[in-house]
């Protein structure tokens, strides 16, 4: 065979490849509502930049089930591109291909791009859409060793890994899912079980659907093991591409620095009236944050789950930060075990990558009764010390209304580090709230009183003048009290002071990962 001979085989072979599991296949993909994995690829990446790896691949199995089967890629597309000039890998499984199950060809190409994206320092890309171990390759043999999912957990910290749970994915798949930094999953499609309906049906005599099983309800707003939820492949594709946006390639790198339009000295008259005058009143955080961060940066995570404690990222004059902040609509900020687990791996995050942390404080403390006790609130807001304690990256406080006991510790309280803490005019500290503190010391004294509710009243109004933000400012446990409208310019100022440490060597190295 000559060579012409040969580049035409080689042509008709990559075609054949490219069709994926068919038209038949193809066309009952778009039936449902989604892409193919290579329509997936084509909006993922800069055009004409993925280069791939193993189209070639088939199945390697020797069973009679499988003989004369071809397994275009082994239902699995993988390879290296450039999202918005910076490359990345992807993993793509191709539902078209034996409902994208898991067979040893497979397998080996997924280890290959943990090792080389590792190597490389690269962000790794996982789109899931298969059915778990392939029946005809791996029943009564078992699966393949889990190093791969020790490869994957190994990666986390050294460059960003995103998983973008657009099918039902369960076994494998939903295990490499939750194993990965951010999970994006879409609405009616995604869903993550251990075992698939069929065998939860067989194993506990349940019949359940797909999303009652593992889908957005419960992953997004229950568990906690997904992130945050979009209505399609292509908001899902978006969301990733927006999420690497705020962060560095590798943890050799420091985020990327953007240009922006909003005046970084903007002062917000809006602040004035956020906060209610009665001080048991709730109101939405978010206000504050969109505010205060570049306009329209805010970028939340975990939106859903455990809410009354807010997670995102967001720019400040272009630079990439975490955004750590109580909700009071929700609970009153107080921080739950989940909270306290959301919040502690959020804060791993940003100091894996070097973003900057900003905490924005109104917490009447860690929320206490018998079921918190229950879910280990203590243990789970001690955790978030544990994560203050070795996060290096610049940190910066703003306490709004309340800074009660612990939780005022868990938000990054004083001496934890910061380069600034700044306090509202509103604030009230203490180790308990005023109320509960005046009941609980003075406890005799009211019940004997003529009159208990003005004592109560009296005892209230003294202690808040111990509490409020110009007794801490008197003894310098806050850097400064502020205007409202300050907030802004106040807070890029002392970044742009604490990035100055980023112009001085060592440059940055990994520091750990960031645990499931």
């Amino acid at each position: 065979m000559g060579i012409d001979e040969m580049i035409e085989e080689l042509a008709q072979r990559r075609a054949a490849a490219r069709e994926m599991g068919g038209k038949e296949k193809i066309a009952r993909q778009h039936e449902q509502g989604k892409l193919t994995a290579r329509e997936r690829i084509d909006l993922l990446f800069d055009g004409g930049t993925f280069q791939e790896y193993g189209l070639l691949a088939t199945h390697q199995s020797q069973r009679p089930e499988m003989h004369d089967r071809v397994t275009p890629a082994d239902g699995v597309i993988t390879g290296f591109g450039e999202i918005e000039g910076r490359h990345a890998g992807v993993v793509a499984e191709d539902f078209t291909v034996l409902g994208g199950s898991l067979g040893m060809t497979g397998f080996l190409k997924k280890v290959r791009m943990v090792e080389i994206a590792t190597q490389e320092r690269v962000p790794l890309v996982w789109m899931l859409d298969g059915a778990g171990a392939r029946a005809e390759e791996f029943i009564a043999e078992g699966l393949p060793a889990v190093f791969h999912h020790l490869k994957i957990a190994k990666m986390s910290g050294i460059s960003p890994q995103v998983g973008i749970v657009m099918g039902p994915s369960a076994g494998d798949s939903s295990l490499v899912g939750s194993l990965l930094e951010f999970i994006i999953m879409v609405e009616g499609h995604g869903m993550m079980a251990a075992g698939g309906p069929p065998v939860v049906l067989r194993a506990t005599h349940e019949d359940v659907t797909k999303d009652e099983l593992g889908g957005v309800s419960v992953h997004c707003h229950v568990s906690g093991v997904a992130d945050n939820p979009v209505k399609s492949d292509e908001d899902a594709i978006e969301t990733a591409k927006r999420y690497l946006s705020y962060l560095p390639s590798s943890a050799w790198q420091y985020p990327p620095h953007v240009q922006s339009s909003d005046d970084p000295w903007r002062e917000d008259e809006s602040l004035l009236s956020v906060i209610p005058e009665n001080p048991r009143r709730p109101y939405d955080m978010k206000r504050i944050i969109e505010s205060v961060v570049d306009k329209g940066s805010f970028f939340e995570i975990k939106p859903h789950y455990a809410p009354m404690m807010i997670t995102g990222f967001a720019r400040m004059d272009g630079d990439s930060v975490g955004i750590v902040a109580n909700q009071p609509s929700v609970f009153a900020g107080a921080i739950t075990a989940k909270a306290a687990r959301k919040e502690r791996r959020f804060i791993d995050l940003c100091t894996a990558y070097h973003l900057p942390l900003i905490f924005f404080v109104d917490v009447p403390g860690v929320m206490t009764g018998p079921q918190s006790e229950r879910e280990g609130a203590l243990r789970d807001g001690l955790a978030v010390a544990y994560a203050l304690a070795w996060s290096d990256v610049p940190k910066m406080t703003l306490v709004i209304r309340k800074a009660f006991g612990f939780g005022g510790s868990a938000m990054c309280g004083y001496g934890a580090g910061q380069t600034l803490t700044l306090a509202w005019p509103t604030v009230e500290f203490g180790s308990i709230p005023t109320d509960s503190g005046v009941l609980a010391a003075y406890k005799q004294e009211i019940a004997s009183a003529e009159d208990p509710e003005k004592l109560i009243r009296d005892l209230e109004e003294r202690y808040r003048s111990y509490s409020g933000p110009y007794p801490a400012a008197g003894h310098f446990n806050v850097d400064d009290v502020i205007d409202p409208r300050e907030t802004r310019p106040r807070l890029i100022r002392a970044l742009k002071l604490a990035l100055n440490r980023r112009s001085a060597p060592p440059s940055p190295v990994m520091r750990h990962g960031v645990m499931p």
